[in-house]
């Protein structure tokens, strides 16, 4: 495990350090980024007291390091964390890399827990019709009582603009490989997934933008407990944005999907697909968030006796979240969620309630010190054991330092 963390921080530092050096050949001239967010709206100290990150030829680049302590379930986790952010600042193009590390001790200081994390990406505007994106990603999770997981991720896609419309295409190709060095791969959580998705949606400049959008997932696992784990999975579906402001923005959707399993004792899962994204502001420094979806999901998952493996899940999940911002230094938040999933040919079903609440307070301009409460509650009814109900209540207090 070693040798891949050092690996991992290696890779990090070697893609920061050719970021620096791609930045410092630019001479495009820098602009002023915006900051966004509840507290653009409060009063504030001068900027000069508010300046944070560092500028490098036309990037910004902002390292920040995070130390915490949380409790839950009757266990104790320190965890440290380190981020840098660069952000390029020209007008028309747009290039971004975050790394982040992250570690978790349960013992000690001894890290039995660690993440590293790499995303690039960027948008590069060809005319000022026709732009194109891109995104490079990659994740590494080792915990020294579960499996090593790691995850590649490569996307692209072309936006056209013609007339009033805006026509997006776009391709995704992701692999996760879930194992150990020592005991090797666990059957079942290795997949590789390619998705190719079309959108055409009127202007965005309207208050209401009518939109379809359709959908093709194809998911590689091999073979699971005697079972092709390979399945498809097609959505089309339609909608509308919302765009009224500050004030209030949103999306809504509905549609139909289905997976098609290619084992011939799995059955075509068909399900209805509806989706709901909204953000209001009722009041100034007030802001409320909805999120809810519904629709099929892929899973390999077999009964207990590994004698059916089911078609893939009908989900349904429900998040509501408010922000207030009380003033320049101090805000809270709470949020709760709900979510349901039944797996289809096997007589199982999940259900997870969370509950969330906290408070953030601007120490100084480059340090913020956050405190939370979780509460948990998940239950797993199948037809063949008893219902399990867990619950769990948790608190966390961390102390970021922005450079």
């Amino acid at each position: 495990m070693a040798r891949l963390l050092t690996r991992a921080i290696f890779n990090a530092g070697l893609i920061t350090l050719w970021m620096m050096a791609f930045a410092s050949a630019q001479e495009q001239p820098a602009m002023d980024a915006e900051t966004l967010g509840l507290r653009g709206a409060v009063a504030e100290p001068a900027p000069a007291a508010r300046q944070a990150g560092l500028r490098l030829g036309s990037f910004q680049i902002d390292p920040s390091l995070e130390t915490g302590v949380s409790h839950q379930s009757s266990e104790t986790n320190k965890t440290l964390g380190a981020k840098v952010v660069a952000q390029s600042q020209w007008s028309r193009h747009d290039l971004r890399l975050e790394t982040q590390i992250d570690t978790a001790s349960r013992r000690g200081l001894a890290a039995e827990k660690w993440t590293a994390r790499a995303v690039l990406n960027g948008r590069l505007d060809i005319t000022a019709r026709l732009a194109a994106t891109g995104e490079l990603r990659y994740s590494m999770t080792a915990d020294e009582e579960e499996q090593d997981q790691t995850n590649y991720g490569a996307s692209a896609g072309v936006r056209v603009t013609p007339g009033p419309l805006e026509v997006t295409l776009r391709g995704s190709l992701d692999y996760r490989r879930v194992g150990d060095p020592v005991t090797g791969s666990e059957s079942g959580n290795d997949y590789r997934e390619t998705a190719s998705e079309l959108r055409v949606a009127y202007d965005r400049g309207a208050i209401l933008a009518p939109f379809v959008e359709a959908r093709l997932t194809d998911r590689n696992t091999g073979t699971v407990s005697g079972f092709d784990g390979d399945a498809s999975l097609w959505e089309l579906r339609g909608g509308v944005q919302i765009d009224r402001g500050e004030k209030f923005t949103g999306e809504l959707s509905a549609g139909i999907g289905q997976i098609r399993p290619r084992d011939s004792r799995r059955d075509p899962l068909n399900g209805l697909l509806w989706a709901a994204s909204l953000t209001w502001s009722p009041v100034r420094l007030t802001t409320i968030t909805l999120d809810a979806s519904g629709g099929v999901q892929f899973s390999e998952t077999t009964d207990l006796t590994d004698s059916t493996m089911t078609n893939g899940i009908r989900n349904t999940s429900i998040a509501l979240r408010a922000e207030r911002s009380f003033n320049y230094r101090l805000d809270g938040f709470a949020r709760a969620s709900y979510s349901y999933g039944s797996y289809s040919g096997i007589d199982r079903a999940d259900e997870t309630m969370l509950f969330e609440t906290g408070l953030s307070y601007a120490l100084t301009p480059q340090s913020s010190l956050f405190g939370s409460f979780t509460h948990e509650r998940s239950r797993s009814r199948r037809a063949d054991q008893a219902e399990d109900d867990d619950r769990s209540n948790g608190v966390a207090v961390r102390l970021q330092v922005r450079r």
